[in-house]
């Protein structure tokens, strides 16, 4: 495909660059599929006429980017913050490398790699803050224009197990992020989740103040210690959530879920003493799998001998005048068996 470009700008330009996160990607040795390409030197009417041709589509004719197949072209260009928000940005062409990488957040995402002659351009020692794990912003000014990039530092952070620099932290926590949409806070959320642990993110949950601006959250060291320790075991998304939840009460997290994921979270939380009774109880509502996955695979022999594993519970003598009590009753009149004792650690410190 690198050919196909060469061959569509070579009549035009001979500065076509991969840019962000496909050439940071190639330096970690990940594989990237999504492929940012920024076009310089080209007259915006024959790069309109190119897209067309190729059968691009248009996603912000003010951001003068396209999509073709999984690649993204755009013109480079700079942006100045007009208005609040995440895309409260006035955008101009901009034909200076260094220029309109500055718009970036982090050095490592500001390398340029020509697609004629290879060459990297890192104007901001990109390559040497990978080579030390480290995530470092830019410039202070235009980073925190745009407050998603304290949640990208987050996400980033935790996929990549990059330390962030101390000023890039400092910074970040004296940004506000009111102005984001629970739908964009969930995406970073998303993204932090595709890492197999969970420590680096938590931590700069913490550390960045995301968790106090968002949730209005404080943490001990004894309580950060102890909730990486459970994340390292299961990092997804609703184990995050739900045992935010049971352990500092949350009655409300303002970040837009999926209704499924939602339903994960609000799943009824061990109690300190574990019994038949508490099950088949809950196992009336919904199938027990998720509940003992998110509690550390609490009592799943006994679940899935008693049927109640991947299935609701059927009671098997109901009295259809009164379904509700004769159910119930069904249940009081079982034999109180403690299944198991609380975990140690699975619940509030509050």
């Amino acid at each position: 495909m690198t050919e196909f470009f060469r061959n569509l700008f070579s009549p035009y330009t001979n500065r076509v660059y991969f840019v962000g996160g496909f050439v940071r990607d190639q330096f970690l040795g990940n594989i990237s599929n999504d492929i940012d390409l920024e076009v310089y030197d080209i007259d915006l009417q024959i790069f309109e006429q190119l897209m067309k041709k190729i059968g691009a589509k248009g996603v912000g004719k003010s951001y003068f980017v396209y999509k073709y197949k999984n690649y993204d072209i755009s013109l480079p260009r700079t942006e100045t913050k007009i208005s609040s928000g995440h895309k409260g940005f006035k955008t101009t062409i901009c034909q200076n490398e260094k220029l309109a990488s500055k718009r970036r957040d982090f050095t490592i995402n500001a390398l340029m790699q020509n697609i004629f002659t290879n060459e990297i351009l890192d104007f901001w020692d990109g390559k040497k803050d990978l080579k030390n794990k480290i995530l470092r912003h830019i410039d202070d000014k235009t980073f925190q224009e745009d407050s998603l990039r304290v949640l990208r530092g987050m996400q980033f952070s935790n996929r990549f197990k990059f330390k962030i620099s101390p000023k890039t932290i400092k910074l970040c926590k004296n940004i506000d992020l009111n102005d984001l949409s629970e739908e964009r806070i969930y995406i970073e959320f998303e993204k932090m989740f595709k890492s197999p642990t969970l420590y680096y993110g938590f931590y700069y949950f913490i550390k960045l103040g995301i968790a106090k601006k968002l949730l209005n959250l404080n943490f001990s060291y004894k309580e950060f210690i102890h909730l990486s320790k459970i994340y390292k075991t299961n990092p997804t998304i609703s184990y995050f959530f739900y045992h935010l939840r049971t352990y500092k009460r949350l009655k409300f997290i303002n970040i837009k879920m999926p209704k499924s994921l939602k339903k994960e979270v609000q799943i009824k939380k061990l109690p300190k003493k574990v019994t038949n009774k508490f099950l088949f109880g809950l196992s009336l509502k919904y199938p027990l799998k998720t509940f003992s996955l998110l509690n550390n695979n609490c009592c799943k022999e006994f679940l899935i001998e008693s049927n109640i594993y991947i299935k609701k519970y059927k009671p098997k003598n109901i009295n259809f005048k009164n379904p509700r009590e004769s159910i119930l009753k069904e249940i009081k009149n079982f034999d109180t068996i403690t299944i198991k004792k609380a975990l140690n650690g699975l619940h509030s410190f509050n």
